[in-house]
């Protein structure tokens, strides 16, 4: 109703899926055009490059960003979201983290596969990621496991296509939850000239464009269209 002549929603049946054989004889699957199958790596490595060459500074890694007296930008993730929970004298959010990995199994031209717990994403280079495990206690933001090990089972046995492609990378990440479930955006309270975009946990990355253009019209025009729930004043 919403998506018009945008994209495609149907209800197919399992056999009907393309690319990808699913483990479920008999049983049905939603297919639809709109879902992205991006290579977030590659994305926000694109993204970092287009800003550099526009004139930006990306301060990867950096708590303490130079002080040139332009607006800066706390895009800082989980460890970012504890900084802020200190500032605020409450706690606004917190760390979950997800293990994934990557196939050398070429599904380019397969949709992406989503299952509770479970995604299984082709990219367009021949390779399949799957992931990701939910943590929310962890002793390490980078390591990998035995629950890595079980998510990939479970791959498998959804898409027997999968099984024996080589394993060609592992990693692990923290992604930034906050405790509304909703981004944190805008002008950071008592910080003049500092402004905050984390929080986005799950939805973070399909939001982003939106949230790109609502804080640069706030930090370029001063146009404030940010979501009343969103901003960090209202946590």
């Amino acid at each position: 109703l919403h998506w018009g002549a945008a994209a495609r929603w149907e209800v197919r049946p399992v056999d009907a899926a393309p690319g990808l054989r699913v483990a479920s004889p008999g049983g049905r699957i939603v297919f639809d055009t709109l879902a992205a199958r991006l290579h977030p790596r590659r994305a926000c490595a694109a993204l970092a490059a287009a800003l550099q060459a526009r004139g930006s500074s990306v301060n990867e890694g950096s708590s303490t960003p130079p002080d040139s007296g332009m607006p800066v930008i706390w895009a800082t993730g989980w460890e970012g979201l504890a900084a802020a929970s200190a500032d605020f004298g409450r706690p606004v959010g917190a760390g979950v983290k997800g293990q994934a990995l990557l196939l050398a199994h070429d599904a380019r031209d397969a949709p992406q596969l989503s299952a509770p717990g479970l995604h299984v994403v082709p990219h367009a280079d021949g390779t399949t990621a799957v992931g990701s495990t939910s943590e929310r206690a962890f002793d390490a933001a980078d390591t990998t496991d035995a629950q890595l090990d079980a998510l990939l089972g479970r791959a498998v046995a959804l898409c027997p296509d999968l099984a024996g492609a080589p394993v060609i990378g592992r990693w692990a990440g923290v992604r930034p939850r906050a405790t509304s479930r909703a981004p944190i955006l805008g002008a950071w309270p008592g910080r003049p000239g500092r402004y905050l975009a984390n929080g986005g946990f799950k939805i973070g990355f399909a939001l982003a464009p939106l949230a790109a253009e609502r804080l640069a019209d706030l930090v370029l025009d001063g146009r404030d269209t940010i979501p009343p729930q969103f901003r960090p004043d209202a946590l």
